[in-house]
């Protein structure tokens, strides 16, 4: 009779490349590791992995017999958390995968604020521009901007990032004032490309007739990296095609000026992404529904007021975050 967990323990081997990784994930000696595999080999008369000092890769039944039993290994993993998430508490290891620009002060208060509501969580944040494969990289759920090609992903819109126009007084001061998109064909640009050179188009429409202009960029700073670009804007070094949910600090405190409010630029989609399955286990879940929660109470609160100029805006949006209506109410019960 076939043990599963000697075939639970050949899968992790699998996945996790070697008798060490599968050791240290399932939190067992790598010899019992690599004697459940014997033993499962021994019982099914066939070779399943082929080891080296280098490395363990699957011969060609061990690659068929993963391949057709790992759909019955997550079945299986599947009903275990469907019946242990009734009663627990959402508790493990959330591995969460985002772009560079979310390392912000923002994304640090929402999930310091979420580690309190679910203290038996542990997060691993992993911010990165280069390409990430949720499944084989073992994320949990990322986050990404832009539409996404990637069929094998369920993802849910966050939000809409809201691009503008942002420079330093003095750079407005230096080449402005600024009245129409033409004059920013001849100033320096401070550019921010994401991931697979994502980076937000340049035409911009104006809000009231309609009017179409292309800018052409001309690039004095380019980076993939927020931080590093607002540090360029700040020094009066370019104008930057941004978004208030990345800049809106140095907004507040009127380090930066929004430049041509009068005229939009297309509005990218910003989604959370995470693998699809049957079953999203509860720390999963309860992260989506906090941080959905999270952007549509600011996202109510730029709606209530966006009839009110840009600067008024973001002093709403400061007193929001500085007020107790921006902490969850469990943990204003708790105080």
């Amino acid at each position: 009779m076939l043990d599963l967990n000697q075939m639970s323990v050949f899968i992790m081997v699998v996945q996790e490349g070697s008798f060490t990784g599968a050791a240290r994930t399932l939190s067992i000696p790598k010899s019992r590791v690599s004697r459940m595999v014997t033993d499962l080999e021994s019982k099914l008369d066939v070779r399943l992995l082929e080891r080296t000092t280098r490395e363990v890769r699957t011969t060609d039944i061990g690659l068929q017999y993963y391949e057709q039993y790992k759909p019955l290994f997550e079945e299986i993993n599947d009903i275990h958390s469907r019946i242990s998430d009734i009663s627990s508490q959402p508790s493990g290891r959330l591995r969460i995968s985002a772009p560079v620009g979310f390392a912000l002060s923002i994304m640090g208060r929402w999930t310091s604020e979420f580690k309190q509501l679910y203290p038996e969580i542990d997060l691993e944040m992993i911010f990165s521009d280069t390409q990430v494969n949720l499944i084989r990289d073992g994320f949990d759920l990322g986050f990404a901007i832009g539409e996404l090609q990637d069929s094998s992903l369920i993802a849910r819109k966050f939000d809409e990032t809201d691009p503008i126009l942002c420079a330093s007084p003095d750079f407005i001061k230096q080449y402005g004032p600024f009245t129409h998109p033409e004059q920013l064909n001849d100033v320096p640009w401070v550019q921010v490309n994401g991931a697979n050179g994502f980076s937000h188009n340049t035409t911009l429409v104006h809000k009231t007739t309609g009017e179409s202009i292309t800018v052409n960029q001309n690039d004095s700073v380019l980076t993939n990296h927020h931080e590093v670009a607002v540090n360029h804007i700040l020094a009066g070094q370019g104008i930057c095609l941004s978004s208030a949910f990345f800049t809106y600090e140095p907004l507040i405190r009127g380090e930066l000026e929004v430049v041509l409010s009068d005229w939009a630029v297309n509005q990218e989609p910003l989604y959370m992404i995470f693998p699809s399955g049957k079953h999203q286990a509860k720390k999963v879940r309860v992260f989506i529904d906090y941080f959905i929660e999270k952007a549509e109470q600011i996202n109510t609160l730029m709606e209530q007021c966006s009839h009110l100029p840009e600067d008024e805006q973001i002093k709403k949006l400061k007193q929001y975050l500085s007020s107790d209506d921006a902490i969850h109410p469990r943990l204003r019960d708790q105080n």
